[in-house]
């Protein structure tokens, strides 16, 4: 009973996993369009109400920035800021807001190391595509890792990428979209 108990427990993890890497990629590409969309905005001389971007949306995202620089080479990226600051509470000093110091691998993880050829789609579709490519050809989870992300990747970032990959080929499975062989095994084709 607790292995089954287990058993749908990491089902629903993987499920879990799959979804909030579909989501992230679509947020992703929508905060890109979003900030290209702020820059021209800005070139034409839109008032600073307009271009700010509110308190929900990831202001220190790497893809706002690359995308901001990439439609504007010529003029220096707008500053954004956030116009809604929490209320102060009496009595208590303001903390400063870390700066991010961090580097850009441990801000992204696993996302910055995704080939080009891959970096627009969702994780799962990309999965897929790899597995379609070659569909009678049995894949281990290393080799789907290795077509998909950059060689030079820290072994943090590929940690990560590999348990995503292996939760999205094992949920693949689960929903009958391709074939488990022997244990870490997978193919497209029965």
């Amino acid at each position: 009973m607790v292995d089954s108990t287990l058993s749908k427990l990491l089902s629903v993890d993987s499920d879990l996993v799959a979804q909030e890497t579909e989501l992230t990629a679509q947020l992703e590409a929508i905060q890109v369009k979003r900030a290209s969309l702020q820059t021209v905005l800005h070139l034409f001389g839109a008032k600073n109400e307009t271009t700010v971007l509110d308190a929900k949306s990831t202001v220190d995202s790497p893809a706002i920035a690359a995308a901001a620089a990439a439609a504007s080479p010529t003029t220096a990226p707008a500053k954004v800021a956030s116009s809604r600051q929490p209320p102060q509470k009496k009595g208590k000093a303001a903390k400063p807001r870390k700066s991010s110091s961090s580097p850009k691998s441990s801000r992204r993880g696993w996302r910055e190391y995704v080939r080009d050829e891959y970096r627009q789609k969702p994780l799962p579709a990309v999965v897929l595509g790899v597995l379609k490519s070659k569909p009678k050809k049995v894949f281990e989870i290393a080799e789907v890792v290795n077509t998909i992300f950059v060689p030079k990747m820290p072994s943090a970032a590929r940690t990560s990428a590999r348990e995503r990959v292996s939760n999205i080929l094992a949920e693949g499975a689960r929903n009958n979209q391709w074939n488990r062989g022997k244990p870490g095994c997978y193919r497209f084709s029965k």
